[in-house]
This record gives structure tokens, C-alpha cells and sequence, in this order.
């Protein structure tokens, strides 16, 4: 039993389209906490981050926001682990996918701790994946530049 589930987990790893789903249910899970934990629709237009859900929630439409939303991250987060899964940058990809996931899923909670830390932190993680992606995007392509030559 217990070399059964490191298997799977390596299963699910090494497959791109399992790894993909991963994000598509944190945003699940964020904005099913943030519509649980906020109480109502007034708290989230004052209070949420995102301009896109409170524009989606002010035009009665986070259903639709919602299913685009995951579809969107399904998408692009399986099509860049497709690409990477033949190279060795496959694991950072991964990784950032996970980040990615865990600060949605930790921004949901955020209706829950309401304190400008917990808050600043999120953002924080956001902006760690952005760094992280830029710098592995540059790094990718300064070894490519320096190969060819």
C-alpha cells in the first residue's frame, strides 16, 4: 500500500491534463470561500481584489465569469505543461501551477482572516508567480541564445 500512493502521485505528475486540473479547482474552492465567508454580495463589491469579480458580481454574471475562469486556467496551465513535460523545465512548471493553486485557494481564506498581512501576503505569492515566470521565461531564453552560438 504504502508504494501505491507515491505511484499515483507520480502518475498524476508526469500527466499534464491531471496536473492542469489542479488550478481550475482552486479557483473553485476561492471563490465558493469568498461567496461563504463574505456573507453577501455588498461585502464583495467593497471588499474583493478583483476587479473582474466585482465586475462579474455587479452585472449578476459570476456564473459565466466563473466557468471561464476555469477553463481559462485548465487551458493554459495544461498547454504550457504539455510543452514543458519533454524537458527538464517540466518541474518548474509544476510547481508554479501549484503556487498558482494555493494562492487562489489561500485568497479565498483571506475572507476568513481579514487582516492586512494575511491580505499583503496573498499578493505577495501572486507576485512571486509572476517573478517566477518571467524569470524562468528569460533564463530559457538566455540558454537558448547561448546555445546556438
Amino acid at each position: 500500500m504504502q508504494k501505491t500512493i507515491p505511484a499515483l502521485f507520480r502518475r498524476i505528475y508526469d500527466t499534464p491534463a491531471c496536473v492542469a486540473i489542479i488550478p481550475s479547482f482552486a479557483v473553485i474552492i476561492d471563490y465558493a470561500l469568498t461567496f461563504f465567508l463574505a456573507g453577501n454580495t455588498g461585502m464583495i463589491l467593497q471588499w474583493e481584489a478583483s476587479p473582474l469579480v466585482r465586475f462579474a458580481v455587479a452585472h449578476n454574471s459570476m456564473a459565466i465569469y466563473l466557468l471561464a475562469i476555469v477553463v481559462f486556467y485548465y487551458v493554459a496551465a495544461y498547454a504550457v505543461l504539455h510543452i514543458l513535460r519533454p524537458t527538464a523545465y517540466y518541474r518548474y512548471g509544476v510547481g508554479l501551477v501549484l503556487l498558482v493553486s494555493l494562492t487562489h485557494v489561500l485568497g479565498g481564506l483571506s475572507w476568513q482572516f481579514k487582516t492586512a498581512g494575511y491580505s499583503n501576503s496573498i499578493v505577495a505569492l501572486s507576485f512571486l508567480s509572476i517573478i517566477i515566470a518571467i524569470c524562468l521565461f528569460g533564463y530559457t531564453i538566455f540558454r537558448q541564445v547561448h546555445s546556438s552560438t
